[in-house]
């Protein structure tokens, strides 16, 4: 249970709790607010409250933790947008510059070996750029593979 549900159980204002507890009403606001208190905040508030510290620490690495996991996952998401946002660049580029030396190497026939290096290049490189922007090797991947390791 978290401080503010702890301090409504007991009927109490911000400004009664940063009162009893000796911390002032903006701490008490910020704790409420961010789930971050220091350990002086914590022993002071366990008093009050009459639990043990252990108790609001835990609540508020949960608290915390679960901010972490929604930033993660917004990290996450733009970073794969980020990702396919690069393929099509690559790919922009890919079809450019085999345009542009098309152009130049259409009448010349010594020219094709070079175009076909360049497309083939190009194909490694966005390859590996997609393999990494896809993760298809991911997580559930690496599980899979362990799990049947571990079997034999």
């Amino acid at each position: 249970m978290n401080i503010r549900e702890l301090r409504k159980q007991k009927y109490w204002s911000q400004d009664q709790l940063a009162q009893m507890s000796g911390l002032s009403i903006r701490t008490i606001q910020r704790i409420e607010r961010d789930q971050k208190a220091g350990l002086e905040s914590l022993k002071a508030l366990s008093a009050v409250f009459d639990i043990e510290i252990s108790e609001l620490q835990r609540e508020a690495v949960d608290a915390v933790g679960i901010i972490t996991a929604e930033q993660d996952d917004q990290t996450r998401k733009e970073a794969y947008t980020e990702g396919v946002i690069g393929i099509y660049k690559l790919a922009g580029l890919a079809i450019f510059s085999l345009i542009f030396t098309f152009v130049f190497v259409v009448d010349d026939t010594t020219g094709w070996g070079f175009i076909g290096l360049m497309a083939v290049s190009w194909t490694v490189i966005i390859g590996v750029y997609a393999l990494n922007t896809f993760d298809l090797f991911g997580d559930e991947w690496k599980s899979k593979i362990w799990a049947r390791k571990s079997q034999r």
